[in-house]
């Protein structure tokens, strides 16, 4: 039990998280998902440190080894102690930001073509950009993203796609379009 309360959350951690590559649904619900699944895991891993703790006599006991024991229980709570700081950092931070999910994510779709736009955002640590997808239906209700392109960031603009080409109106520049040609993105596999 310990194992899946304290060495699976970090794994996933480590390897970019399963769960945020379901890509289940659509990237808001993704979004606000990854949030909460964050609480989920600081939970998991509070709940293995006290098993661990409680439990450390059955499992040296369990292992023999006195070494295989020790090296278990003290990477265990290295584990935790790594995974702690860093997940309430990320909550923290999540909720510090409280960024507006629909300014950051923006779908539409046209015919058959759904456009998603990301807004990376990054406050004064950084430029803000949008980036322009298309969006693919997956099996089981999953999608895949394709980019389309990486703009500069605009406080108001629009989006439509006309005769195969995505039409992007900064409304802040008088109304200045760019058009990007969509005839080599394609959800083909």
């Amino acid at each position: 039990m310990v194992i899946a309360l304290v060495y699976l959350p970090f794994i996933d951690s480590w390897f970019s998280g399963i769960f945020s590559s379901l890509n289940w649904q659509s990237p808001i619900l993704m979004d606000q998902l990854s949030d909460h699944f964050r609480v989920i895991k600081l939970i998991f891993v509070c709940l293995g440190g006290l098993l661990l703790y409680k439990k450390s006599g059955k499992i040296r006991k369990k292992i023999g080894s006195v070494l295989s024991s020790n090296c278990f229980i003290y990477s265990g709570y290295l584990l935790i102690l790594l995974q702690v700081p860093f997940l309430y950092l990320g909550i923290w931070l999540e909720g510090a930001s409280s960024s507006d999910l629909n300014y950051m994510h923006k779908e539409k779709t046209f015919d058959d073509r759904t456009i998603y736009v990301y807004t990376a955002d990054p406050g004064a640590m950084g430029k803000a950009y949008h980036y322009f997808y298309l969006k693919c239906r997956l099996p089981f209700d999953r999608y895949e993203l394709k980019i389309i392109t990486k703009m500069d960031w605009m406080h108001e603009y629009s989006f439509e796609v006309k005769d195969n080409e995505l039409v992007v109106i900064n409304k802040n520049e008088q109304g200045k379009i760019e058009g990007i040609n969509l005839s080599d993105i394609n959800c083909d596999l």
